[in-house]
C-alpha cells in the first residue's frame, strides 16, 4: 500500500473513530431522556403468579402467571394488575428486564416509573433494553399495582418477563453477582489494552509495527468497551441507561472498521489489500448512515444494527478465507493466529444467528456470542504480542547480524598473515640468542591469534587445539609470575569441544583463583576420560569463589556453560573448599549417551 493511500486509510479510520466518539458524548450527557433512575437482587422473591391481565381487546379481566408472551400488535398496549403483597415496606422494589418496551406502573392510579418514549424521548423510537426497577415503598398491603406496556416492534409487543420483589439492596447484590466476572474482564482489557497502546507509541528504537499494533489494541479496547456498556453493572454506575446501550451501538458500528483496518496492516499483494480497503470504506458508509437515520429518526439503531450484525457475519465468513489464503500463501505463525481467533468469533456468531431461531434462546443476552467474544479478545491479544515479540527479536537478530559483519570485515582488515610471519620471525631470530623470550613471543603471538579467531569462530574443534591455546596463556602467565606452579596433564585430548569455552575456564582460575592464594599460585589442567564422557578438570588452590559466583573473560560464564550445552551437551560441575581452592570439571558426553548435571 503506498504512503497516499495509507495515510487516506487512516484519516477515514479517525473520523470515524471521532464521530463515533462525538456521538457517545452526545447520547451519554446531551440527548438524556428524563425522569430515568438507577437501579439499586440474591434475597429477591419471584412476583409471577396471582397477576390480572385488563381489558385485553375488550375481553373480560383474566389470571395471568408470568412469565409469558401475549399475542399483541405494534404499539398495542398490554395493562396487568396485581395487589401489592403483605410484606410490602419502604425499602420495596419490583424487578423486571425489558427489551424494547415501553413502561408506565402506577399504585393506585399514582405514577411511580416510567420508561422510554413516555418520558418524550425524541430520537429514540422506542425504549432500550434494561433493569427495571420499580420503586413501590408507597404502596400498602392490598394497594393496586399496575403495569402498562406497549413496543414498537412487533417481536416484542405483548412480551413480559419475569418479575420480582425485594429490596434495593437486594436488586443490587443479585446483579454483582451475576455479572462481576464478565464486567471485571472487561475492564481488565480496557486497562491493559491503553497501557499497550501508550507503550507501543512511546517504543523507540525498535522496528515494530506500530500501527499494526495500535489498530490491534484499539480494537480490542472498542470490543471490551462494547462488552462493558452491556453489562447491567454499568447501570448501577449510571442513571442514564439509553446513554449507555446507545454508546454500545456506536462502538458496534465502529468495530469492523478498527478490525479490518488491523488486518489490512498484514497484507502484501495489491489485489488483496484492495478488497480490505472496500470492507473499511462499506463499513465506515455503514457507521455513517446508522447515525445519521437515528439522528433524523428515518431508522433507529435497534433496527438498523440487525443489517450490521448480516453485514458483519458475512465479512468474517469473507475475512476467514482470504486470512487462511494469505497464511497458507506466506506461512506466517502470527497470521495464523489470527486466523484462528477470527474463527472463534465467526463461529460464534453463527451459532448466535443459528440459536436466535429457536424460542428458547434469548438473542439479546448473546451467551454465545459473549463467549466467543471474550476468547476471541484473549487470542488476539495474544496474537499482537506475539507478532510484537517476533518483530523485536526479528530487529535485534539484524542487528546482531550487522554486528557479525562488521566483526568479520574488521578482522578482514587485519593482515593476520603478515603479523604472524613477522613474530615468527622473531621467534626464529631469538632462539639462538634468547629462548626464553623466544618462547614468550610464540606463546603472545598463539594468544592473540586463538582470541582473534574467537571473534568469528563458533564451532567444534579437537581439544588438542583448545589445549594449544590453554599452554599459551599458561605460559605468559608463568612469565609474568615466577612464582605460579603450573601442571598441565593432557594425555587425553582427542575429542571434540566448542571453540575457545575451556580457555576462558582456565584464565578465570588463574586470575581469580591462583594468584589471589596466600601460599602461592597453583594451577593444575588435566583431562581424562571416562565411560560415558571425557572430563577437562580446571583445579586451582584459590580462596575457593568458582565461576558462577565471580567470572572475568571476554564472555560469561553463563555464556559459556550455555554454549557448551547447547552444542554438544557438555556440563560443568563445580566444587568449592574455602581458602583451599576450586575444583571445574567439564564433562563432555560420548557419542550415544547423556550427562546429567549434579
Amino acid at each position: 500500500m503506498n504512503d497516499r493511500k495509507l495515510k487516506q486509510l487512516n484519516i477515514l479510520v479517525m473520523l470515524a473513530v471521532a464521530v463515533g466518539i462525538i456521538f457517545i458524548g452526545l447520547f451519554m450527557f446531551v440527548f438524556r431522556p428524563a425522569e430515568q433512575k438507577k437501579i439499586a437482587t440474591d434475597k429477591l422473591q419471584d412476583f409471577n403468579d396471582g397477576w390480572i391481565l385488563r381489558n385485553y381487546r375488550g375481553e373480560s379481566d383474566r389470571f395471568l402467571d408470568l412469565p409469558t408472551k401475549i399475542k399483541a400488535d405494534k404499539e398495542e398496549v398490554i395493562v396487568i394488575v396485581h395487589e401489592a403483597p403483605d410484606n410490602v415496606n419502604r425499602n420495596s422494589v419490583l424487578v423486571m428486564d425489558t427489551k424494547f418496551q415501553n413502561m408506565l406502573v402506577t399504585v393506585n392510579d399514582e405514577k411511580v416509573y416510567t420508561n422510554g418514549v413516555l418520558n418524550d424521548q425524541k430520537l429514540m423510537e422506542n425504549a432500550v433494553p434494561c433493569i427495571n426497577m420499580i420503586d413501590i415503598s408507597s404502596a400498602m398491603p392490598g394497594d393496586l399495582i399496575t403495569i402498562y406496556l406497549v413496543s414498537a416492534y412487533d417481536k416484542y409487543s405483548g412480551e413480559i418477563g419475569s418479575i420480582s420483589i425485594g429490596t434495593k439492596g437486594d436488586v443490587v447484590a443479585g446483579i454483582i453477582k451475576e455479572n462481576s466476572v464478565s464486567f471485571i474482564f472487561a475492564a481488565l482489557l480496557i486497562i491493559v489494552s491503553i497501557i499497550l497502546i501508550i507503550s507501543v507509541c512511546f517504543m523507540k528504537n525498535i522496528n515494530v509495527n506500530k500501527r499494526r499494533a495500535v489498530y490491534g489494541f484499539g480494537f480490542i479496547f472498542a470490543v471490551a468497551l462494547w462488552s462493558i456498556t452491556s453489562n447491567p453493572i454499568l447501570q448501577l454506575i449510571t442513571s442514564n441507561t439509553f446513554g449507555i446501550y446507545m454508546a454500545n451501538m456506536v462502538i458496534m458500528l465502529i468495530m469492523p472498521i478498527l478490525y479490518i483496518m488491523h488486518q489490512r496492516c498484514f497484507v502484501i499483494k495489491r489485489r488483496y489489500g484492495r478488497i480490505f480497503e472496500i470492507g473499511i470504506y462499506i463499513f465506515a458508509i455503514n457507521m455513517l448512515i446508522g447515525v445519521v437515520f437515528q439522528m433524523l429518526h428515518v431508522c433507529d439503531f435497534a433496527t438498523y444494527t440487525i443489517f450490521t450484525k448480516i453485514f458483519i457475519v458475512i465479512g468474517l465468513l469473507l475475512l476467514s478465507g482470504i486470512m487462511y489464503l494469505a497464511a497458507d500463501t506466506y506461512g506466517d505463525k502470527t497470521i495464523y493466529s489470527n486466523l484462528c481467533a477470527n474463527m472463534v468469533l465467526t463461529v460464534a456468531a453463527l451459532v448466535e444467528a443459528l440459536l436466535s431461531c429457536f424460542k428458547f434462546y434469548i438473542p439479546y443476552d448473546g451467551v454465545v456470542l459473549t463467549v466467543g467474544v471474550y476468547i476471541f479478545m484473549i487470542l488476539l491479544v495474544i496474537s499482537v504480542e506475539k507478532g510484537i515479540i517476533k518483530e523485536m527479536n526479528y530487529t535485534t537478530e539484524l542487528k546482531q547480524n550487522n554486528i557479525d559483519k562488521e566483526k568479520k570485515r574488521a578482522l578482514k582488515n587485519i593482515n593476520t598473515k603478515f603479523v604472524y610471519s613477522t613474530l615468527n620471525i622473531v621467534v626464529n631470530d631469538l632462539k639462538s640468542r634468547d629462548l626464553e623470550n623466544s618462547r614468550l613471543i610464540y606463546d603472545t603471538s598463539v594468544y592473540l591469534k586463538y582470541n582473534i579467531m574467537a571473534s568469528a569462530e563458533q564451532k567444534m574443534v579437537p581439544f588438542s587445539q583448545e589445549m594449544e591455546y590453554i599452554k599459551s596463556y599458561l605460559g605468559m602467565q608463568r612469565k609474568r609470575n615466577e612464582a605460579l606452579d603450573i601442571v598441565v596433564e593432557d594425555k587425553v585430548v582427542d575429542f571434540q569441544v566448542p571453540f575457545n569455552t575451556v580457555e576462558p575456564l582456565v584464565e578465570n582460575a588463574v586470575v581469580n583463583g591462583s594468584l589471589l592464594s596466600d601460599l602461592g599460585g597453583r594451577i593444575v589442567v588435566r583431562s581424562y576420560e571416562r565411560l560415558d564422557c571425557f572430563a577437562i578438570q580446571i583445579v586451582d588452590n584459590g580462596k575457593g569463589i568458582g565461576p558462577d559466583k565471580r567470572f572475568e573473560g571476554k564472555y560469561t560464564y553463563k555464556e559459556i556453560k550455555k554454549r557448551l550445552k547447547s552444542m554438544c551437551g557438555a556440563v560443568i560441575e563445580i566444587k568449592n573448599k574455602p581458602d583451599k581452592g576450586t575444583i571445574v570439571t567439564v564433562k563432555i558426553p560420548k557419542k550415544g549417551y547423556v550427562v546429567k548435571e549434579n
